[in-house]
């Protein structure tokens, strides 16, 4: 069962105010001691009308006692009799009409405006959530920041490290127009690379480095070209020698051996 749903239906408004079958009486009571949050709701509703009931109740007229006992016969007997109360509603006596008409008046207002103050309140519920929500997306933001700016300064650690080099790859006829840089410290032996021309790749493939030694190349990393990484990516492989860096197209997650046919880029570093 949906609780939240079911509280924002409004049949506990409608039960608090008596507006509900015998039925819907009884699945309400049952539910409100099976889950708190409609117990909790029902002793808030309760509550929200009390409260407007004292704070507009109306007193009667002093004299309208007086009026009423004086309509009552007393007797002497030796057991009460019950008669009714004797209300004239004649012409000849409009005052209690009138009382009757101004009592059922203030009822009827007073449970009109119990629904609006109901409705209120249900608003107010409804912006808090929304409000909980927005903060706890705006907390994922600035956490996810916080990790890039992390990463970000540990790149920019690497690039002004003494001995940094800096490497362009040009794509070949299979990407006419890509264009790449590989930033390599032979003495922390740290690679990054940076995209910034390559062709899309489906979900299924990345792009893949390799460090050319002996004619043999060795496995530099994986990384992703797309528009939303556009900075800098440090690869999570240690190159200690390179006479050329080549990239290739391989599976997601990379490759043992590159696949020369999908060679994209080569480039020799200079000794």
């Amino acid at each position: 069962m949906n609780v939240t749903e079911y509280i924002a239906s409004g049949i506990l408004e409608s039960y608090v105010m008596g507006a509900v079958s015998d039925q819907e009486r009884r699945e309400i009571e049952c539910l409100s001691t099976i889950y708190p949050e409609i117990q909790q709701e029902l002793d808030q509703l309760s509550l929200s009308i009390e409260n407007y009931a004292l704070l507009h109740s109306v007193e009667p007229p002093a004299e309208l006692k007086s009026r009423i006992m004086a309509q009552i016969p007393f007797e002497q007997t030796t057991e009460p009799v019950v008669r009714p109360m004797p209300v004239d509603f004649s012409t000849d006596r409009p005052t209690f009409k009138v009382t009757w008409i101004a009592a059922a008046s203030v009822g009827l207002l007073m449970f009109v405006f119990s629904f609006f103050l109901l409705s209120r309140l249900r608003s107010n519920q409804e912006m808090v959530a929304q409000l909980q929500t927005a903060n706890e997306s705006l907390e994922k933001e600035v956490s996810q920041l916080k990790e890039s700016q992390s990463a970000n300064d540990q790149l920019l650690a690497l690039l002004k490290q003494p001995g940094t080099r800096t490497f362009e790859l040009r794509g070949n006829e299979k990407a006419p127009n890509g264009d790449m840089f590989v930033f390599w410290n032979s003495k922390t032996h740290e690679v990054a690379v940076e995209v910034r021309s390559l062709p899309a790749l489906p979900a299924d493939q990345q792009y893949q480095l390799w460090s050319l030694v002996g004619g043999k190349p060795v496995d530099a990393g994986v990384f992703d070209a797309n528009s939303t990484n556009p900075l800098p990516q440090r690869l999570n492989r240690s190159i200690d020698r390179a006479e050329a860096f080549a990239v290739t197209v391989e599976k997601r997650g990379g490759s043992p051996t590159p696949t020369l046919s999908t060679l994209l880029a080569i480039a020799n570093v200079d000794a």
